[in-house]
């Protein structure tokens, strides 16, 4: 770069490289620099490969880059610098609120029918290459293992690399990437915001792709009691085992996260004796609590208030007296009912 380079931090690394803050020192401007190292691109031919991609498929919901090349004997992208980091860092592992994560899925998918009509399939869908830009936005990021639909990876001189946590079930080869197989990505992104990570099986990695083929990881039927169903039903639909089955396009699967309607963010808090939700919405305090008492009865308690110190029981919407699986459904049905704006 006629400029030069001010390298400040790393941002980050990954099986191709690692990514660094710098300042290009020609323009005084921030920059993300992905730093390749030339054996992870043992073709010559496709060492732009990536950056080829990206401005291919330029998009407000896919990151920006600037330009290409070679520094200190290793490829570089430079690419826009989002201070906001990933949505990994963002969400730390944790579930990220209803209506957040509604937002960044719409975005993604956004982005990836923009490269899918580009004819591109992403390859590696998941949250620590989704990007948060300057207005919380999502931005579709990381194109390393990105090709063009219809060509052979290995004739571009790619490895077969994958995260497995997200490989769809029926890949075997490198070759069995389609538009279906980012649609299954998509879905498994989706199940991680609105759970959490917590809720996946710990089980040894070998393990994992015979568990994806029978549809059991992630489980399909675990999911917080406070994530509607209209939005499980997405999600499994995404995450199904047979193609076929799946949501045929990005917009398809956006179009129906748009048309679910989300109210109300709740807090999930565990207690010694059952599990408590609080929401804050339009100036009002929420919380549902479900709890276990004397003689192993449980209860469900609703109540609403102008703040958390002045709230009220809802009577109509409380349990008492009554068995754990009736007082599990009894307050999932209340939490997606609020979600759902079916109560106020």
């Amino acid at each position: 770069m006629a400029g030069g380079l001010d390298f400040h931090k790393r941002l980050g690394s990954g099986y191709f490289g690692e990514v660094w803050l710098a300042t290009d020192t020609g323009l005084n401007a921030e920059r993300a620099f992905k730093l390749i190292a030339p054996d992870k691109v043992p073709n010559r031919n496709n060492f732009f490969h990536e950056a080829r991609i990206l401005k291919a498929v330029e998009h407000p919901n896919i990151v920006r880059v600037h330009e290409a090349g070679i520094h200190s004997g290793r490829i570089y992208i430079a690419m826009e610098y989002l201070q906001r980091g990933s949505l990994e860092d963002e969400a730390k592992g944790a579930y990220v609120p209803l209506t957040r994560a509604k937002r960044l899925i719409i975005d993604v998918m956004r982005g990836l029918e923009h490269a899918h009509s580009q004819g591109i399939l992403h390859r590696d869908i998941k949250p620590a290459n989704i990007l948060v830009g300057e207005g919380g936005e999502g931005k579709l990021s990381d194109f390393g293992l990105a090709i063009p639909m219809g060509i052979d990876p290995t004739a571009l001189g790619m490895k077969d690399y994958n995260y497995v946590i997200h490989q769809a079930p029926e890949i075997v080869r490198t070759t069995d990437y389609y538009i279906g197989t980012d649609i299954y990505a998509c879905g498994v992104t989706l199940y991680r915001l609105v759970n959490g990570d917590s809720v996946l099986p710990t089980v040894p990695v070998n393990e994992i792709r015979g568990l994806t083929q029978d549809g059991k990881f992630p489980d399909h039927t675990r999911y917080r009691d406070f994530v509607p169903r209209p939005l499980r039903v997405i999600i499994n639909r995404a995450m199904n085992v047979d193609p076929s089955r799946r949501f045929q396009s990005a917009s398809e699967m956006r179009h129906a996260v748009e048309q679910v309607k989300i109210e109300k963010n709740w807090s999930e808090r565990i207690l010694m004796n059952g599990v408590e939700w609080t929401c804050g919405w339009n100036r009002k305090c929420y919380e549902v609590s479900r709890r276990c008492g004397p003689n192993n009865r449980w209860e469900v308690l609703v109540q609403k208030g102008t703040a958390k110190r002045a709230l009220r029981k809802i009577g109509a919407l409380c349990r008492y007296d009554t068995t754990e699986a009736e007082a599990e459904r009894h307050a999932r049905r209340v939490l997606q009912d609020f979600v759902l704006g079916k109560q106020k």
